[in-house]
């Protein structure tokens, strides 16, 4: 029975899981469109400027030309664009497999003769049509069903280009197939390739089509910016995120085991003065923002002190792997900076929730049956009050994964923070509108994930299939 109630359990989860993933994804979706529309409509474009100088409007059509920045905004509808139709016809390539004629030698030389320059210059541009045929079968085969209509092709032009050496050819090649029976000359197989004309109707032929289908596939573009202009954006963020990453896993792991222990701390000794020291410590961290903490940390701790480095953008780079002691060194500042103000909202609402379960009924039973107070307090009252606490961790870890901007650009730190403020100022719609795309996951996956770990906080909650 344990086990079945563990495996429907699993279901519920799973099952759970994937409704809330389905249920997302329109929400992605709006998330793309909102933020795609929304930053076009910024003034000036990515192309404006060259550094300090003024493009010209000739070189930013262009650039836009090659970027895709000309199609319209959202569906190409007729009229749109004068330069995007919306019904058009397009030559498909198909290649298939037949058996092309194994051609006698006055045949192949005469092909290549017709195909020339100098008969070409005889034609003087007329046959065109019958010549074009020539060339596609000197290059790709003739069938057995087309010898006829290529000795056809050969008489016209042989009365064309008159008394010459082409049209003796033509002639030796003619008379080397007089009265041959089609249906036996030898074969070979072959691939040949032709075209054909398709109708496409290219509605979805515009900017945001085009970047939402490629979005389907994970590819986010080519950076618009000055700075990395042609590169995948894809590529920047599989450089810049795991450095963010590895800062936010730091600092919200600094934030809970600080904040918890603070606000438990404050809520056991309520109204008393470790209450109010740990209050005002933890009011201080949540009113003072990062960018003044860290600068005050780099003063005191780095320059003053000489504690740990100023900035080291190389540690980052390295990773920990690299050299371990000069990494959590260099990372140990921007770590506190960031988890400062985490671990502030952590303690009070710790405290909140810890003041109004230890009110609790179930409580008051368990110290009136002689638990010690510790037992109370951590096998009891904890437990039910860090819901709350879970709750706000699924937007922060999200939040810090993909970057705090103003700890990176204050610790010169290399991560996706800095990258993302950059393409602000520079309009790289393509970046922003990934990091905007892979914040939004991160988002969902992260509350996702809050509403898994209610089940272990609290048996009471269950996902039901």
């Amino acid at each position: 029975m344990a086990v079945m109630r563990s495996l429907l359990g699993m279901s519920g989860i799973i099952s759970y899981i994937a409704r809330r993933v389905l249920t997302s994804l329109p929400v992605l979706f709006m998330i793309v469109l909102v933020s795609f529309l929304m930053i076009r409509a910024i003034p000036g474009g990515p192309f404006v400027a060259s550094g300090q100088r003024a493009q010209t409007p000739e070189v930013m059509a262009a650039m836009e030309k090659y970027y895709g920045l000309d199609r319209p905004l959202l569906l190409n509808l007729p009229g749109s664009s004068p330069d995007w139709q919306l019904l058009h016809y397009v030559d498909e390539p198909i290649s298939e497999r037949v058996e092309v004629v194994s051609l006698k030698p006055e045949m192949r030389e005469v092909l290549q003769a017709v195909a020339g320059e100098p008969v070409q210059t005889l034609l003087d541009g007329q046959y065109n049509t019958q010549v074009q045929r020539i060339a596609f079968y000197k290059d790709q085969g003739v069938t057995r069903a087309e010898m006829p209509a290529l000795l056809d092709d050969l008489r016209t032009l042989q009365e064309t280009v008159g008394d010459s050496e082409a049209a003796e050819q033509i002639t030796n090649a003619i008379d080397a197939y007089k009265g041959a029976d089609f249906s036996k000359l030898p074969v070979s197989p072959t691939i040949r390739t032709t075209t054909r004309s398709v109708l496409y109707s290219d509605l979805f032929q515009s900017q945001f089509g085009n970047y939402f289908f490629n979005l389907l596939r994970l590819d986010f573009g080519p950076s618009l910016g000055v700075t990395n202009r042609g590169r995948p954006v894809g590529d920047i963020i599989s450089t810049k995120l795991p450095i963010s990453m590895a800062l936010g896993v730091m600092a919200v792991v600094t934030a809970i085991i600080t904040g918890v222990p603070l606000g438990v701390l404050a809520a056991v000794n309520h109204n008393r003065p470790a209450d109010h020291i740990a209050m005002f410590f933890a009011v201080v961290g949540r009113a003072v923002p990062n960018i003044v903490i860290g600068p005050v940390l780099i003063i005191v701790f780095a320059v003053q002190l000489k504690l740990f480095p100023v900035v080291n953008p190389y540690a980052w780079i390295n990773g920990p792997q690299a050299n371990p002691a000069t990494y959590f060194s260099t990372a140990f500042l921007p770590v506190v900076t960031l988890a400062m103000g985490m671990a502030a909202g952590i303690a009070r609402l710790t405290r909140a929730s810890l003041l109004q379960v230890l009110n609790q009924d179930y409580i008051r039973t368990a110290r009136a049956k002689g638990l010690a107070e510790r037992n109370v307090i951590y096998g009891h009252g904890l437990r039910n009050s860090l819901i709350p606490v879970v709750t706000i961790l699924g937007p922060l870890l999200a939040a810090v994964l993909t970057g705090t901007f103003v700890v990176e650009l204050v610790f010169a730190i290399p991560g996706l923070g800095d990258t993302f403020v950059t393409s602000v100022t520079t309009r790289d719609y393509n970046l922003l509108v990934g990091v905007t795309v892979l914040y939004s996951a991160f988002l969902v996956g992260a509350n996702i994930l809050v509403d898994v770990l209610y089940t272990w906080i609290d048996p009471r909650i269950q996902f039901r299939s």
